[in-house]
């Protein structure tokens, strides 16, 4: 962990905002992760400006929270140049929370019991892809919910990407808090 303790997530979505936002809060140990600044960003489409990077203070872990289902990864790595660069991070520095191809799927992937996205919206109750993602977004019971569903949070953000993410790793286990007091 940075000096500091410091966490910057720049994700992609209100999905992923509040998802993380609700993990900083769990009532769970197993479900907490390291708390931070969020901010909506999404790094493989928009570029962190300089200014930005100035503000991240020395020893922070900055945290890119993203989708694999894009076919470019050159306005990611114009970010990670920029925050080297500019906020002078060292590349342990930089973390990537990449959902395999969105971040449906990687819901998906991480509950015991959901087979796949269809199932997923049926279970939250949603009519729909649009109508889920507005319902997650507003859930306020969201840890009672992932646990109905059966989250396992050891698996979001392990695996690997495609082409052309496969260069990156995924860090997930960076930012979880581990309940036996481990960090």
């Amino acid at each position: 962990m940075g000096q500091n303790g410091l966490f910057q997530y720049y994700v992609e979505g209100e999905c992923e905002k509040n998802l993380l936002r609700s993990l900083m809060h769990a009532k769970d140990a197993d479900y907490l992760i390291r708390p931070g600044k969020i901010e909506r960003l999404n790094p493989v489409t928009e570029r962190i400006s300089k200014v930005k990077a100035m503000t991240i203070k020395k020893g922070t872990k900055v945290a890119l929270v993203f989708d694999t289902d894009g076919s470019s990864v050159g306005i990611l790595e114009e970010n990670i140049k920029t925050l080297k660069q500019i906020a002078g991070l060292e590349e342990k520095d930089i973390l990537f929370l990449m959902s395999v191809k969105c971040f449906e799927d990687e819901l998906v992937f991480s509950c015991d019991s959901i087979r796949d996205v269809k199932t997923l919206i049926k279970l939250f109750g949603s009519q729909g892809l649009n109508a889920f993602k507005a319902d997650f977004c507003k859930c306020r019971n969201l840890e009672e919910k992932l646990k109905q569903l059966g989250f396992d949070l050891q698996r979001m953000w392990t695996r690997k990407a495609d082409k052309p993410f496969h260069g990156f790793t995924n860090s997930g286990k960076a930012i979880k808090i581990s309940h036996k007091g481990q960090k």
